[in-house]
């Protein structure tokens, strides 16, 4: 018999596979396959690979024992794998994540403390000079006269 796949209760399906079989209600968050990942990492936080194996139900008119049969998608079985992050993993994978934000912040933190420490080196030598200034006496100040 030919075999095929959907997605269960034929979700995102042709509305007259679904009005074919009474009791077909699709909808997104029971019958969608997905996969979240962190970018960061790579990690799976959850994931569902979900399905249908249907089958394709066809009457033979010469065939008398397929009786009143409707040529139709027969649904046979619905599979549901699904996985999500256990709260261990889930605590390792925030270290990670807070140990990745500090160091990519690194280099800006440093960046900083050299703009601030220039700054304050600026202020201090400026400081300096203007002191320099009036420093000495009288006779040291004057110019040098050799005879």
């Amino acid at each position: 018999a030919p075999i095929i796949m959907s997605f269960p209760h034929f979700y995102q399906a042709d509305e007259r596979f679904v009005s074919a079989i009474d009791g077909m209600h699709p909808n997104k968050e029971d019958h969608e396959t997905f996969v979240d990942i962190n970018p960061l990492t790579g990690i799976i936080l959850r994931a569902a690979k979900r399905f249908q194996i249907n089958i394709y139900v066809k009457k033979l008119d010469d065939f008398v024992e397929t009786g009143d049969i409707r040529t139709m998608v027969f649904p046979v079985m619905y599979l549901n794998e699904s996985v999500l992050i256990d709260k261990e993993t889930a605590s390792r994978l925030k270290s990670v994540i807070n140990t990745t934000l500090i160091v990519t912040n690194i280099p800006y933190i440093i960046m900083a403390l050299g703009v601030f420490f220039g700054l304050v080196f600026t202020w201090l030598v400026c400081r300096g000079q203007q002191g320099s200034m009036d420093e000495g006496t009288a006779d040291e100040r004057a110019p040098l006269i050799r005879t």
